[in-house]
């Protein structure tokens, strides 16, 4: 069977969602890292934030497998830039 292109590009599509999302997440947890806690709105956000990641990681076995290889990057940035300070 040929892929479906329709189909292809709706992937495509979650997958770049996904990895806006979970940068998003990322952003918003070194900010609140970085500044007092300014109340339940942000940490609310970015919990529900995460969640949403997670349920469209948890659906595609793809999208899951490129997030983690994002996410193991992103520790290994992570880990790179504390060791180097």
């Amino acid at each position: 069977m040929f892929p479906n292109p329709g189909q292809q590009a709706a992937q495509r599509g979650a997958e770049q969602s996904a990895r806006q999302a979970a940068q998003d997440g990322m952003r918003a947890a070194q900010m609140g890292a970085r500044r007092a806690h300014s109340g339940r709105g942000g940490s609310l956000l970015s919990f529900l934030l995460l969640v949403a990641v997670g349920v469209l990681v948890a659906r595609d076995p793809e999208l899951r497998s490129s997030v983690l290889q994002f996410v193991h990057h992103v520790v290994n940035v992570v880990q790179s830039r504390t060791d180097g300070s």
